[in-house]
């Protein structure tokens, strides 16, 4: 039985990884497994976010489980793209439920030469788009084997055969290719009458998702986006309401407040994970935000 740690603020690939009995002796920020039984797979039953890309595959059965509180049912063939910090939980599975997964982390893509703002092969995991994709006979065959050939490569890279790592990263970046050509075919608009300009407050806060821990400057996002930091915050300030720094800082709080539920966790680690230069710096973005100091509110158990 898995242990209830819903004061976590985010469970981290390795954590997951022994939470489901899995020994994830490469420590490489990738982890395949293939055609496994899915009741032994996922053990977390409460909502939580985690710092990993998942991809699933199902080759049998059904499965049930929510990503942001919206609930998906999982039939053979069927795909389901969970993006780093979305809410996640497994519902129910079927005794017969048979499929394939893996796990990467922003660390991994970087190591291996993808930018995490690379969006041709990594668009559609944005959350502008259904993450659930129907596939074809055909096409769950072809992604099930890639599958298999990713697992063989990890187990080469564990015998330290010669050269590979590099055949690893070579076969994960064709897995990518193969999903990013796919998408074409199976991704769905959740909203089909996005304007250009919800589109980029979307692909704003996908980025702020996944780097307002150690970003925060407005100028690094509107490079990243191609448009003036002026033309973002005025943009963002149209749709949302909110300036683009406003935003920024919510992911922030948001965070230290998750962080400071951990009592094992001592207030300058927690400034030091959110990259503030040091606590008493941190200690006055908190009160300036919340009216309350971070020992403050840890003692008021909020």
């Amino acid at each position: 039985m898995a242990h209830r740690k819903e004061h976590r603020a985010i469970i981290k690939q390795a954590e997951f990884m022994r939470s489901n009995g899995f020994d994830d002796v490469l420590g490489i920020g990738l982890y395949v497994t293939t055609d496994v039984k899915m009741s032994d797979y996922n053990k977390i039953e409460f909502n939580f976010r985690s710092d990993f890309t998942s991809i699933l595959l199902i080759h049998q059965g059904t499965m049930k489980g929510s990503l942001d509180r919206e609930v998906y049912t999982l039939e053979p063939n069927d795909l389901l793209l969970i993006a780093p910090h979305t809410m996640k939980k497994s519902i129910s599975t079927g005794e017969g439920c048979i499929g394939s997964g893996l796990n990467f982390t922003l660390d991994f893509l970087v190591e291996i030469g993808l930018p995490a703002n690379k969006m041709e092969l990594y668009d559609y995991f944005t959350s502008k788009y259904s993450p659930h994709w129907k596939l074809s006979v055909t096409d769950a065959n072809i992604l099930r084997t890639h599958f298999r050939h990713l697992e063989a490569r990890m187990e080469e890279l564990k015998q330290q055969l010669p050269f590979a790592r590099e055949k690893l990263q070579h076969t994960f970046l064709l897995f990518l290719y193969e999903l990013a050509a796919l998408s074409y075919r199976y991704t769905q608009l959740k909203n089909p009458n996005i304007s250009r300009k919800e589109s980029l407050v979307i692909s704003f806060t996908n980025l702020v998702q996944v780097q307002f821990r150690h970003q925060r400057n407005l100028k690094q996002y509107a490079e990243q986006l191609f448009v003036t930091a002026k033309y973002l915050t005025e943009t963002v300030k149209e749709i949302t309401g909110k300036n683009a720094g406003e935003i920024i800082d919510d992911y922030v709080v948001l965070e230290a407040k998750l962080l400071l539920d951990n009592p094992r966790l001592s207030i300058a680690e927690i400034a030091e994970t959110l990259h503030f230069s040091d606590q008493s710096f941190f200690g006055k973005f908190f009160k300036r935000h919340t009216g309350y100091s971070p020992r403050a509110f840890r003692t008021l158990g909020h």
